[in-house]
């Protein structure tokens, strides 16, 4: 698995209920990682590196890695706000909030509520429904959407750059390869 898969599994340990979540745990069953441990053993292993995570990183970083990969809806609504009030942006806040939203959750393609539980309607990604009925021209809005998603993935990259260097201290890398 890749470093990123396993931050993942990680940040997955809290919904270990979800069917996704096990997919993730099982996805590494094959590996000869974490020294022929049991599902439940890795499982309680992943708990204890995400909890360090959740203790150690910025919490912009923390926000950031659970709005774009956790599966709890509670966890990541309160993540989503916290991106919202952080991210700096001319744009107003309640625009702001839709563009983190919308990144947090990209648009898939299918249809409404047959794709997934948490799938978002297709009307939250109308642009046009972020203005809150402010007028402002559509040129703007793209710019700020654009603005805005590319400062939340340059976060996000740093975010798992910084649990990769608390994994590592963790000497968690070097259990996955032994």
């Amino acid at each position: 698995m890749s470093r990123v898969s396993v931050l993942v599994r990680i940040l997955l340990a809290g919904s270990e209920g979800k069917t996704a979540s096990a997919g993730w745990v099982d996805a590494d069953e094959g590996c000869s990682g974490y020294g022929g441990m049991s599902r439940q053993e890795r499982f309680e292993l992943d708990c204890d590196y995400r909890r360090h995570l959740h203790q150690n990183l910025l919490p912009r970083y923390w926000d950031a890695l659970v709005a774009r990969y956790t599966l709890d809806p509670a966890e990541r609504g309160q993540c989503i706000k916290g991106l919202a009030r952080v991210v700096a942006s001319h744009a107003h806040p309640h625009f702001k909030f839709y563009a983190v939203l919308t990144w947090a959750e990209p648009q898939r393609l299918g249809i409404d509520g047959k794709r997934s539980t948490g799938v978002l309607n297709t009307d939250i990604y109308d642009m046009n429904r972020w203005d809150d009925n402010r007028g402002t021209p559509e040129r703007t809005r793209r710019h700020w959407r654009a603005k805005i998603s590319e400062t939340l993935h340059e976060l996000l990259n740093e975010a798992i750059a910084a649990a990769e260097r608390l994994l590592e201290e963790q000497e968690l890398f070097s259990q996955e390869a032994a």
